[in-house]
């Protein structure tokens, strides 16, 4: 079993046997260069010349299959996978029994050295011959039809019969070779299937690019720059054995000869490179950021070096000047340009890899173009969508710290998912927690260092946009709560005016009226009645101070229930009415609630003060278990008496609670003198 939790087993045995290769094809590398090192690098020495002079190739060639081969395998069962495996171990082990030989002729007691000269040929002729007539074919499993499986097996026929005549073959210089069937009619038979093998190859593998540049025609932007760079390294592969094996004597083979073996360096590289893109779509998955990293490493050195050689070559031939000076020259060149040119690789590689994700400023601006256009309210959820596609992620989910609670997510979520496929970014603002931004990788993918990195740049941006739909929230809720209020506050004055003031005040007017009549044949009536409307106006007056008293107050405006209530205890206070105030914590009331609370609490402590002549009110509002909010407003008056009349008060009341599906219960203390007021609400 594997350690890490979540790792099914077909998973671990894909990881396992995709660090083999590399172990394998890197070991064997390390073996031949170890071995060189041993004999002293005797490129000079040794009579053959048909292979040493690809010794650093096949090590460069082991150095990036290999890891090309274990990413394949890693992520899925692909033919590619143990085909580019079979190329890069097969280079790998031509270059250990180069350095093989190497040894076995500086320390002439070793042996096999005329089996490891030979097989450092034949080793290395099927991963030639295959990238080239079957690679191309299997790159698109689902496109396999049976034409194109029939040109892939003609290519590993032709690459097995190619391997076969290398290998009974004896080369010129070199030690005898155990296998050769040279100077035996079978050896001579043979030999006459190498250049039809070789033709049958060369047609197989440009049928392949023909159709490969078919499919690249038909590819969106990102997968027909991936098409294009395999379509230009297969090209490069044929124009670098062309130059090798095919280039005719007297045009210049001494000088062009040495561009092969960088030719084929770069087409190398770049084939691994296309082939893990293509494979792979990383333009739309992403991929580990080691890729670019080992490539430009490696297309970096094979350019330089087929500059150096082409540079050494026209430096010689075209300046007067000696041999040693044209090379000082053109490698103090090479120093100028190394770090522009190093510069430019990355970029484009990137941009291979990645596709129009690789840049940041680039994914910025593509993030620009797509939310450009969209309402307030839609920016946010564009902006996450963005994210997503720009960076080939599985899910990416933004949610709020504090209230409004907002949640926005693209993508599936896939909870079982391990931590090394799963990221969390604190969005943050003026040193605010404001939320937090969480990314999954897409099914069979990792979240690589350069995504992660992304995602941080972006989180300012992000965090920004959750901020403001979060201040657009709260203030579209503070101005519907706003409204509410005063429209609550209307209502109240209203009904107060019409119901209670109007009246009084109409009742004045007429006993004035009244007195004013009197006043001729009966004065100690008019004053009388004089009197009694001059108390009329004093209670009203008194009226519009408790009027003034209930008006909803400022922290009614946010929401502030408890504060209210206090505020509206201390009006009552200045009056001479003891209020005590409790509201629950656990008592979370909608603006509506909170102004039928207000209100009856108001009426209850108006009633206490008018008629009771209370000296104490105890108000509190409470959150029941099973939900909902209860009002008790408790007084130490006189009670209710024997028959309680119902006022515009008491209607008042219940009109509140009716309009929120709620009940008021106005009933006298049966423990102690006093009323109690009751109000539930749903």
């Amino acid at each position: 079993m594997d350690e890490r939790v979540g790792c099914r087993p077909d998973e671990v045995g894909r990881r396992r046997r995709a660090l083999g290769i590399v172990a394998l094809s890197w070991g064997l590398a390390l073996a031949a260069g170890t071995m060189t090192l041993a004999a002293g690098g005797p490129f000079g020495e040794v009579p053959w010349h048909a292979e040493r002079s690809y010794f650093a190739l096949y090590v460069l060639v082991a150095l990036t299959t290999g890891p090309t081969s274990a990413m394949i395998v890693r992520r899925g069962h692909h033919p590619a996978g143990p085909l580019t495996a079979f190329i890069g171990i097969g280079f790998a082990a031509s270059a250990a029994a180069l350095g093989w030989s190497f040894l076995t002729w500086t320390h002439p007691g070793l042996p096999g050295a005329g089996l490891a000269v030979q097989a450092s040929g034949w080793l290395a002729a099927p991963g030639g011959f295959l990238a080239i007539t079957v690679l191309p074919w299997l790159l698109r499993p689902d496109r396999l039809t049976p034409v194109r499986r029939a040109l892939a097996a003609t290519g590993v026929l032709a690459s097995v019969l190619i391997t076969l005549l290398t290998a009974i073959s004896q080369q010129p210089g070199a030690p005898p070779n155990p296998l050769s069937l040279d100077g035996t009619a079978a050896g001579t038979a043979a030999m006459h299937l190498a250049w039809p093998c070789v033709g049958v190859a060369g047609v197989v593998g440009l049928l392949a690019v023909a159709d490969v540049v078919r499919q690249w025609r038909g590819q969106p932007r990102d997968g027909a720059r991936a098409y294009g760079v395999l379509v230009a390294a297969v090209a490069l592969m044929f124009a670098g054995m062309a130059v090798l094996q095919l280039w005719p004597p007297g045009w210049g083979r001494a000088s062009v000869q040495p561009l092969g073996v960088p030719i084929l360096a770069v087409a190398q590289v770049l084939l691994c490179l296309s082939v893990v893109v293509v494979v792979l779509r990383t333009w739309d998955r992403g991929a580990d950021v080691v890729v670019p990293r080992l490539v430009v490493w490696a297309l970096l050195s094979s350019v330089v070096a087929l500059l150096y050689v082409g540079s050494v070559g026209l430096a010689i031939r075209l300046l007067p000047v000696s041999d040693d000076t044209a090379r000082t020259l053109v490698v103090a060149g090479l120093a100028l340009v190394i770090h522009p040119l190093r510069q430019g690789l990355q970029d484009r590689v990137d941009r291979l890899v990645h596709g129009g994700a690789a840049d940041p400023v680039r994914l910025l601006t593509q993030l620009g173009r797509q939310v450009r256009g969209e309402s307030r309210h839609d920016v946010l959820p564009a902006l996450v969508e963005s994210v997503r596609d720009g960076l080939r992620l599985g899910r990416v989910t933004v949610v709020s710290a504090s209230d409004p609670l907002i949640e926005v997510s693209s993508g599936t979520d896939r909870p079982q998912a391990p931590a090394e496929h799963r990221a969390t970014v604190r969005l943050v603002v003026d040193d605010r927690h404001v939320g937090d931004l969480t990314a999954l990788a897409a099914p069979g993918q990792r979240l690589d260092g350069r995504t992660r990195r992304v995602l941080r740049s972006l989180s300012d941006v992000l965090a920004l946009s959750l901020d403001l739909v979060q201040s657009q929230l709260r203030l579209q809720a503070a101005s519907e709560r706003l409204g509410e209020v005063r429209h609550e506050e209307r209502r109240m004055l209203r009904r107060e005016l019409h119901d209670s003031l109007g009246p009084a005040i109409a009742g004045v007017g007429l006993g004035l009226a009244a007195a004013q009549r009197r006043l001729r044949h009966d004065p100690p009536g008019a004053s009388a009645l004089l009197d009694e409307m001059r108390g009329e106006l004093t209670r009203r007056t008194e009226d519009i101070r408790m009027l003034a008293r209930s008006l909803l107050p400022a922290q009614l405006d946010d929401g502030d229930l408890a504060a209210a209530l206090d505020v509206l205890a201390e009006r009552f206070r200045g009056a001479g009415l003891e209020v005590r105030t409790y509201v629950d914590p656990a008592a979370v009331l909608d603006t509506r609630h909170q102004i039928a609370v207000y209100h009856v609490a108001t009426e209850a402590l108006m009633n206490a003060y008018r008629h009771a002549r209370a000296e104490t009110v105890e108000l509190a509002v409470s959150a029941p278990a099973g939900g909902g909010v209860v009002l008790d407003v408790v007084d130490d008056g006189c009670g209710l008496g024997d028959a309680p009349r119902v006022g515009v008060g008491l209607t008042s009341m219940r009109e509140r609670a009716d309009e929120l599906d709620g009940s008021v219960v106005v009933e006298s203390r049966p423990e102690a003198p006093g009323t109690r007021v009751r109000m539930v609400l749903p």
